[in-house]
């Protein structure tokens, strides 16, 4: 059963590896383009999903004026698709709801294929937009897919 809670001091070498697998599959697919431009320091929560006590997943959360902005998500290679990204997001929801926040709200690249893990988890494409931030290994464009979910 996987659970989620707040992330711990003691959970950030786990985070951390969780975090550098994912990174390192997606930057077979894209990378910044500018670090600068992605130093942006907001205040997040951070939460992990464990199963049996082991750190499988985390993300972060943002509490906004309307929403809830998700980012960072990331799960373990072994253990995706056991449900994983879905109880994050499950409660993440609550946490949306306790606040009085309406919708859930993320950006994705295309090409990496995440739209479609969203798709099927409820999230909605509110726009597509070519990224300023990020390009492909081969340096052309790639494209941002802002998604929303009711919460």
């Amino acid at each position: 059963m996987v659970k989620v809670r707040k992330q711990v001091d003691e959970d950030a070498d786990a985070v951390k590896g969780i975090i550098a697998s994912s990174t390192d599959e997606l930057r077979s697919v894209y990378r910044p383009k500018n670090i600068k431009a992605q130093n942006k320091i907001e205040k997040s929560i951070s939460i992990v999903a464990t199963i049996k006590e082991n750190v499988v997943g985390s993300a972060e959360y943002l509490i906004r004026e309307t929403s809830v902005l998700v980012r960072g998500l990331a799960v373990s290679p072994v253990h995706r698709r056991q449900g994983v990204a879905r109880a994050i997001i499950e409660h993440v929801i609550l946490r949306a709801q306790k606040e009085g926040k309406a919708e859930l709200v993320l950006s994705t690249i295309k090409e990496t294929g995440n739209t479609n893990v969203f798709l099927h988890m409820g999230f909605t494409v509110v726009s597509e937009e070519i990224s300023e931030t990020f390009e492909s290994i081969q340096g052309e464009q790639v494209t941002i897919v802002n998604m929303r979910k009711i919460a």
